[in-house]
């Protein structure tokens, strides 16, 4: 999806990939962003100013992108990703730890497969699970992950950073936006042709045998064919006014109770200042994911991860492997899959280009 920071460029819109999963977290939406162009930079620095931001409007255009694959249809996924790629794979494990949650079906068991430059880009491997939960049902998927650091020879002897979640108290005019007929405006306006068209035919059939046919009983004249069209169109208007405004009102009422509930809305104990607060400020990245998620990475310094060996090797029937990454690690996986020595592996590229 596109983001737009006003604060930042009113003008510049970028696009970044969903990494939360609206079943797991149906009341919120993540993403991913890397502070590497001038743009983020300048976000990082606005966030992480000293003095307290109280507010931030941002404004979205999305989602777009592929539509879901059904993952659970092969017996192991191979999830092969590059630097800030493994953001749609935290979507797609969160989706299956959904899925074991609430089916208790079987799930494919997983293998990721991510390589990174520098070891502080570990740190996305923390979001596979949300801060808020869930971390339970981690322990039932079969997870192994091999996390590669390319430019380091030895683990990193600095001191671990941490994480500061920011809150931001909604703002009382804040509202949901949604069409005028709601998020589901074609059934509405199905409804709408639908009732004026029932309504109508109502009014004109009360009006024809009472009034105008088969003559004017003011006058007892035959009634004028012009003016009986005019009345036709008057009565449909009318019909479609009433049913399109009560429709509205309805929406209107229903987008008033979620505004209320947005407003009402409780945080966390305020720190700083009465809009904006910090939870958990000196908490450790590392200390953030469940224990069998640390358990299941293991870490390669100063190499780069043998594909063919990682997949060739895979007996499994089913074997569905995707990739999201730079187009030479696409391309990579793809000759593989292609090669015609292995015939369980199953071959989908995740890729945004805009």
């Amino acid at each position: 999806m596109f983001l737009n920071v006003p604060s930042i460029s009113k003008m510049q819109w970028h696009p970044f990939t969903i990494s939360s999963n609206s079943n797991l977290e149906s009341d919120k939406i993540s993403v991913i962003i890397k502070g590497e162009g001038k743009w983020t930079n300048k976000l990082q620095e606005l966030l992480a100013s000293p003095s307290p931001v109280d507010r931030l409007d941002v404004s979205i255009e999305g989602p777009y992108g592929p539509a879901s694959t059904d993952f659970l249809r092969h017996d192991l996924l191979v999830m092969v990703s590059g630097g800030s790629g493994v953001t749609p794979f935290i979507s797609i494990i969160r989706e299956l730890v959904h899925t074991t949650e609430t089916t208790k079906s079987s799930t494919p068991n997983i293998l990721l497969i991510t390589a990174f430059k520098n070891s502080t880009d570990l740190t996305m491997l923390d979001l596979i699970l949300p801060i808020s939960g869930a971390s339970s049902e981690i322990s039932r998927l079969d997870l192994q992950i091999e996390a590669y650091i390319t430019r380091e020879k030895q683990p990193a002897t600095e001191e671990k950073k941490t994480t500061r979640t920011i809150w931001f108290k909604p703002n009382p005019s804040d509202a949901p936006l949604a069409p005028i007929l709601g998020p589901n405006s074609w059934l509405w306006l199905c409804a709408i042709i639908s009732s004026s068209f029932v309504i109508y035919l109502i009014l004109i059939g009360i009006l024809t045998r009472y009034y105008i046919f088969p003559i004017d009983h003011n006058t007892n004249k035959i009634y004028s064919s012009s003016w009986r069209a005019v009345l036709h169109m008057l009565f449909l208007c009318i019909c479609i006014g009433i049913t399109s405004t009560s429709a509205f009102l309805w929406n209107k009422s229903e987008k008033s109770k979620e505004t209320m509930q947005i407003q009402n809305m409780e945080g966390a104990t305020p720190a700083a200042s009465p809009n904006s607060w910090y939870y958990n400020a000196d908490r450790e990245l590392e200390s953030l994911p469940h224990e069998s998620i640390s358990k299941s990475i293991n870490l390669h310094y100063g190499e780069r991860p043998d594909l063919k060996r990682f997949l060739f090797d895979r007996k499994e029937s089913s074997v569905g492997v995707l990739v999201c990454g730079p187009k030479k690690l696409r391309h990579e996986v793809a000759n593989i899959c292609s090669s015609g020595l292995a015939a369980n592996l199953h071959f989908e590229s995740i890729s945004f280009s805009w």
